[in-house]
């Protein structure tokens, strides 16, 4: 991952939280934005520390790496904030399965699928949702290895560069090919979603 690589986070809900723990840990600066402003942010940011920082939203909008975490139902609306996302890696969080007439928004089409459509020329790639916020961000104690995180994307260059976000991040990311193969399995309710496995070290 390139030192110049620019990391946003979009949502304040339970995942983005949660994902502004995993940079704040690990020293990696991310820029993390709502619709409300900076100014609802501030709370948050202030218990993590200077690698997180609350911005405007379109200054998130303006990094190399967008990880997206908003409900199900907002992504339609998020697609229309740019009129061209290419150049953009957009990271999929989200969990359709769990939000109501989701079915009617697919039409039979996986998620990320979805998320591609509306956020044209983004690569997306699907990550950090396979697990409950709380689990995701939770501290793996010592001696005992690396949270697995599942990582699927249809663009091979950029579901690597999650994977080793991921890596940065004191994750361990396990990379599962295209979003309708290995994709599949880790959007709810396939087999991958809810579990929580770790790396362990070697002895």
């Amino acid at each position: 991952m390139s030192a110049d690589t620019r990391y946003a986070i979009v949502g304040t809900g339970n995942i983005g939280s949660a994902l502004a723990e995993l940079f704040a840990r690990a020293g990696v600066e991310v820029r993390i934005a709502n619709t409300r402003g900076p100014q609802s942010i501030g709370g948050l940011t202030a218990s993590l520390g200077s690698a997180v920082r609350a911005v405007p939203l379109a200054e998130a909008l303006a990094c190399d790496v967008i990880l997206m975490a908003i409900p199900f139902t907002a992504v339609e609306k998020f697609g229309t904030s740019l009129p061209d996302w290419s150049g953009k890696t957009v990271v999929d969080t989200t969990n359709a399965h769990y939000t109501p007439g989701a079915p009617d928004i697919l039409k039979g089409r996986l998620s990320s699928h979805y998320v591609g459509e509306v956020l044209p020329g983004a690569q997306v790639v699907k990550a950090f949702n396979q697990l409950p916020a709380r689990a995701l961000a939770a501290p793996v104690p010592a001696g005992q290895g690396r949270r697995v995180v599942f990582v699927a994307g249809d663009s091979a260059e950029a579901t690597a560069r999650i994977a080793r976000l991921a890596d940065t991040l004191g994750l361990s990311a396990v990379e599962l090919g295209r979003i309708d193969e290995g994709g599949r399995l880790i959007e709810a309710p396939h087999a991958l979603v809810l579990r929580n496995f770790t790396e362990q070290p070697l002895a």
